[in-house]
């Protein structure tokens, strides 16, 4: 089984459902392919027996390695479609489906004329299980025939509500965060730093025993650096962390500088921010922190995240407006801070707004292809 997750996000769709599928097939053997250099970096999310980024979307590479693969089935998560690499799998009939499928409102695959080069290629999709039922319409509307789009819901749900948290490498940021609120700001862009920063200027002045810990979506040198630069001009003392720190951190503000944490971090948290939210379509995960029963807060562009939309339905979370965005987190996060009920209220309705079952209703139908 060929299984393709183009980042991170992805290919973590595609675990519950291998999970099932491993489990009524043992004998099933996994080759994992990925897009971008994240996935290439990341813990791998199944067993699997080989991993490789995806080969070039022309007849030569895409038929060869299909030719040298020869899977009994390719499973793609998310909306990751590449024409010549369906077009390829369809020559050989290789059943080609779709796990988790989703696709912006906004998309220009449903616009013409790129929705007729994917309508020529979903011919070649044997199977869509759709995360919404819009997206289930918007994959008709690119051209898949209805009779073989579903909706299931978004196994990444049952990726987050299944997983296991493990907090072994933790311990020292595990006693640091019992000394008081902590909010656990996650994949934390550029756009989010200065209005972060802004707000806990503030509620670390007013609350002595608060603390935040920013968790930067690319934790390079150079970014951990500058955000601890910003900290510091803005008088909050920042400590960096890696797994090899000792003990627990004496700074009030702790910024992470490791990959492959932040679910398990999550966990550690009073509330949390998920950054990406300042641009348009670029809102990170907000089911790992709803997972974990936390208050989430983001950024004011979040409509096109069916997710945060849940959440924000549920009342499970408060997105943050365009105007006075740092005045707004810092009164939210001193709010939740100080009203205890509030805050559980409202990561109870961020978990509510989680659905399970999406991968139970997907494997069966990917077992068929299997024979």
């Amino acid at each position: 089984m060929w299984v393709h997750g183009a980042s991170v996000g992805e290919s973590l769709t595609a675990a519950p459902i291998v999970a099932r599928l491993r489990s009524a097939r043992p004998d099933v053997q996994v080759v994992h392919s990925f897009s971008s250099p994240s996935a290439a970096d990341w813990p791998a999310p199944f067993p699997r027996a080989y991993a490789d980024y995806l080969p070039l979307d022309e007849p030569g590479p895409a038929g060869r390695v299909l030719d040298a693969v020869l899977p009994s089935l390719v499973m793609l998560a998310r909306g990751d479609l590449w024409p010549e690499f369906l077009w390829q799998a369809g020559a050989r009939d290789i059943p080609v489906t779709l796990v988790g499928a989703s696709v912006r409102p906004s998309s220009l695959r449903l616009r013409f004329p790129v929705s007729r080069l994917y309508a020529d290629a979903l011919r070649n999709v044997r199977w869509i299980g759709a995360a919404t039922s819009n997206d289930a319409c918007r994959f008709e509307r690119m051209g898949a025939a209805g009779s073989r789009v579903r909706h299931t819901g978004d196994p990444r749900h049952d990726q987050v509500l299944e997983r296991i948290i493990d907090l072994t490498s933790l311990r020292g940021l595990e006693r640091w965060a019992a000394q008081g609120p902590t909010l656990v700001a996650g994949s934390v862009e550029r756009a989010d730093e200065a209005v972060l920063l802004a707000a806990a200027a503030t509620v670390l002045d007013g609350s002595p025993d608060a603390r935040l810990l920013i968790v930067p979506h690319q934790p390079g040198a150079a970014t951990v650096e500058r955000i601890q630069a910003q900290a510091r001009a803005r008088g909050i003392p920042a400590t960096v962390w890696t797994p090899t720190s000792e003990g627990a951190p004496a700074a009030r503000c702790v910024i992470v500088a490791a990959r492959g944490l932040l679910s398990d971090l999550y966990a550690l948290g009073t509330l949390a921010y998920v950054g990406g939210g300042f641009r348009r379509g670029t809102l990170h995960a907000t089911i790992e922190p709803a997972a974990v029963g936390l208050p989430v807060l983001f950024g004011p562009y979040w409509e096109t995240s069916a997710d945060a939309a849940a959440l924000v339905r549920t009342r499970g979370a408060a997105p943050l407006g365009g105007r006075k965005p740092a005045q707004v987190l810092a009164a939210t996060w001193q709010r939740w801070i100080g009203n205890e009920r509030e805050r559980w209220e409202t990561g109870l309705s961020a978990r509510a707004s989680l659905a399970h079952g999406a991968a139970t209703r997907t494997a069966p139908r990917l077992l068929r292809f299997l024979g």
